[in-house]
């Protein structure tokens, strides 16, 4: 699905998300991390307004201000206005805590001790371990084969 459709001076433009995604880390082609891009309903028909949310982690204040100069004016002749907005990752234990994996993680190792004891634990896991780094292992020889 598209996220923006407009005619600009330059013609026809038709933007999907994923597309505005693709195109902000080829441009940005650094340690930035793209979270996310967000279109602003715009008053005005000739304009879209968006802004793009960037990571601010190890990155220097020059490095900010000539994206916040550049990455704009890259998307001003399509017609978008762009503000670049910065944050910072979330680090803390409570993002841990409210993953669900986690939890169902944690559930599963209790049942396994509970039910087959701590020499069942230990094979279960090991059986486990053994076939996870065995489908990883595939799965970049398959992406290595694929790749040439």
């Amino acid at each position: 699905m598209y996220f923006l459709w407009k005619n600009t001076s330059h013609g026809r433009i038709r933007v999907s998300s994923s597309g505005l995604r693709e195109f902000a880390d080829e441009v940005l082609r650094s340690k930035l991390r793209l979270y996310g891009i967000t279109l602003h309903p715009s008053g005005r028909k000739d304009d879209a307004e968006m802004s793009i949310v960037l990571s601010e982690e190890d990155v220097t204040p020059e490095t900010k201000k000539n994206v916040e100069k550049n990455f704009p004016a890259v998307l001003k002749p399509m017609g978008i206005k762009a503000s670049v907005v910065w944050a910072a990752p979330e680090r803390s234990i409570a993002v841990i805590a409210r993953n669900p994996y986690v939890w169902a993680g944690a559930a599963v190792c209790t049942a396994v001790l509970v039910t087959a004891g701590t020499a069942g634990f230990f094979w279960a896991a090991f059986w486990g371990a053994a076939a996870w780094f065995g489908v990883y292992g595939l799965g970049l020889l398959f992406r290595r084969a694929r790749n040439g």
